[in-house]
């Protein structure tokens, strides 16, 4: 049996009126494309509080708090949607009530404990807080629910660096987490970057299980190598204003590498640096970093 669904259905056009203003949130904002997509919405299914919603966003981004409070009280007249309590804990954040979007936040997940975005936005909100153990429960939450992506996958990473102490196994996951990223990416300095501050949390849980061993064991020098490799390559492929991953990797050089080498060894690991660095700025193209 054939099943086809007609793209002019109203299901499938609010669904992808939905997927396209939910990207607006994702990214850098589009204030007029915005409103183009909510014009669109509200023209076609007028008592649906998404639409409506969805133009305090910009005004929240813009300072106008008063304003995209109303904007959501009025879309709130309309019905609920999981996006309003996000919005409203977004304002209430820029605002400075940190206790006020909290309580939003958890608003939307009792209430829509399966969508994604809700466990995003309150694991964004407690990381800002340092409340990283909620956070993190959160972000696993939408993993969870969103998959392995591109998306989730360096946020995954992100979230764990700031925990000094997390148990092997689970450092062996979010390895496999972190190789599949870059070898998806590999001429991306954030997923070099990850990989080695994965490699770097590994290190130091191995040297933690023997602190009476004055000898490196094998797995803790190619650790060692994988971080000062990837480091190189997110340096390498860093073309970016700020220059963060190359300001990393020199600190990395200059504070751990160098008091633990030599000058001639640093000599030399700059000069393949710049040699790669040369070489992906002439021609694009880059040596072969692949895993092994």
């Amino acid at each position: 049996m054939k099943h086809t669904i007609d793209v002019h259905t109203p299901e499938f056009q609010r669904t992808f009126l939905e997927m396209m203003l939910l990207e607006e949130l994702m990214e850098d904002y589009n204030a007029q494309a915005i409103e183009t997509l909510v014009a669109r919405g509200e023209s076609l299914f007028p008592a649906d509080p998404f639409f409506p919603a969805m133009r305090a966003y910009p005004l929240i981004r813009e300072g106008e708090f008063d304003q995209a409070k109303q904007v959501l009280d009025a879309a709130s007249s309309l019905g609920d949607h999981y996006i309003i309590p996000c919005l409203l804990g977004a304002l209430s954040e820029d605002s400075g009530f940190t206790f006020e979007a909290e309580q939003h936040y958890l608003r939307a997940i009792e209430r829509y404990p399966n969508v994604p975005m809700t466990q995003r936005a309150i694991a964004i909100h407690y990381f800002h807080r340092k409340f990283y153990g909620e956070a993190a429960l959160h972000l696993m939450h939408y993993v969870r629910l969103a998959g392995f992506n591109e998306e989730t996958v360096p946020m995954l990473l992100e979230f764990f660096q700031v925990f000094d102490e997390i148990p092997l196994e689970m450092n062996d996951e979010l390895m496999k987490a972190a190789i599949g990223y870059l070898n998806a990416n590999p001429r991306n300095p954030h997923a070099h970057s990850l990989y080695a501050s994965i490699c770097s949390h590994r290190v130091g849980m191995l040297v933690q299980q023997n602190p009476e061993n004055d000898q490196l064991d094998d797995e803790t020098i190619r650790m060692l190598m994988e971080v000062e490799e990837h480091g190189m390559w997110s340096a390498t492929y860093d073309d970016s204003e700020d220059q963060m991953f190359r300001a990393m990797f020199a600190e990395y050089v200059n504070n751990v590498i160098l008091p633990n080498t030599s000058k001639s060894y640093v000599y030399r690991l700059r000069l393949r640096y710049w040699y790669h660095r040369l070489t992906h700025r002439v021609t694009g193209g880059y040596a072969d970093w692949s895993i092994r």
